[in-house]
């Protein structure tokens, strides 16, 4: 077994209540590097599910937003992609970054949900398979068994900065119910323009040939001379071109850390289990400027007077939607169909207002 093998099948094997585990569970080869064949990968990726079960691991599915039925084309990520000067807002930066933290009890076990969270470089927080039905995309995970708590959120927005700081240093940046930090960082827009161009031309040498003897009394020649003439040529006509010119926008990553319970789940070793989704969108944190306190030079963190998510509520039906086996998944397949939905415990009130017909859940400060 690689060292990666090793490392990921000793996270995997994390406090799993089995007494005798030579390898507990071959992770697919992809951990270590690409794959050509997907197939085979597929199947290695399939057998993980099982054997992660029957070493008393346990299976989530939960959900998040489906970016492609928000945003049904290419113009219309485009336009709030931010990605261009001309892009109207930038929320798709926002909900394709906007990740949820569920953590257990067990050291090290957490599950990260969200758009970006697909598996990659051995980081067995993040989702092994994916799929989508409506409005919703459905994301697979192998976790520890165990109570587990989420514990925050974070996304990235673009075209913003941190807020102003009002607290004296080492006061602000925290209350009862958790912290939300911004870090600055800087984004590339690119505007697109025109401008006029002049015509412009090429001078190449051009070699010819000439004969300079040839048999008396014939046209036969039988010497060859060489001479070279410059030759100018249009290579652009003149017009206008369209431009492109990068400029670089000020942003902030935002992560809220929870210090009160929002919901929770238990999982039990060799369960499949489905729960709903709790999303960030922004503006989810509510703070005020006087608890903001500057602790980088690049971050600020702000004391959170509350915080909302969006649930996003799982369906057991649209587990057919899958469609594992057909993609390679026979046994994700079989194991989906033994599903069992698992109410969230909320913490979190909800709010009576929906959006985009979907519940709501915030804590606040002293309430």
């Amino acid at each position: 077994m690689t060292k990666i093998h090793s490392d990921l099948a000793s996270r995997l094997c994390s406090g799993v209540a089995v007494a005798a585990m030579v390898a507990c569970v071959a992770m697919p080869a992809h951990a270590k590097k690409k794959q050509t064949d997907a197939a085979h990968n597929a199947a290695l990726t399939d057998q993980l599910f099982l054997d992660a079960l029957q070493n008393g691991m346990s299976m989530v599915v939960t959900a998040t937003i489906n970016l492609d039925h928000k945003y049904p084309n290419k113009d219309a990520m485009i336009d709030n992609s931010a990605l261009y000067t001309s892009s109207r807002t930038g929320t798709y930066v926002t909900d394709r970054t906007s990740t949820s933290v569920w953590k257990g009890q067990q050291p090290g076990s957490f599950f990260t949900v969200g758009n970006d969270s697909d598996f990659k470089n051995g980081e067995l927080d993040r989702s092994f398979f994916s799929f989508v039905s409506g409005g919703t995309r459905y994301m697979v995970y192998i976790v520890a068994p165990g109570t587990y708590t989420l514990t925050g959120a974070s996304y990235t927005l673009p075209r913003t900065r941190a807020p102003k700081t009002g607290a004296s240093r080492g006061t602000g940046g925290a209350s009862k119910i958790g912290q939300v930090s911004f870090r600055e960082t800087t984004f590339s827009e690119y505007e697109k323009g025109q401008e006029w161009r002049n015509a412009a031309y090429v001078t190449e040498a051009v070699k010819s040939n000439y004969c300079t003897m040839v048999i008396a009394g014939s046209d036969q020649c039988v010497q060859w001379g060489t001479y070279t003439d410059n030759v100018t040529s249009q290579s652009r006509a003149a017009g206008y071109y369209e431009t492109t010119k990068k400029v670089d926008v000020s942003g902030v990553e935002v992560q809220a850390t929870l210090a009160t319970p929002f919901a929770s789940f238990t999982a039990k070793p060799g369960e499949v289990l489905l729960i709903d989704g709790l999303f960030a969108e922004n503006p989810a944190a509510s703070f005020t400027e006087k608890s903001c306190e500057r602790i980088k030079s690049d971050q600020v963190n702000c004391a959170l007077t509350g915080y909302d998510l969006i649930r996003i509520q799982a369906i057991p039906g649209d587990m057919e939607k899958a469609n594992a086996a057909a993609r390679g998944f026979p046994k994700l397949s079989q194991l989906l169909t033994k599903i069992q939905y698992r109410e969230l415990t909320m913490a979190a009130k909800a709010d009576p207002k929906k959006r985009d017909n979907r519940q709501v859940y915030f804590v606040e400060l002293g309430k």
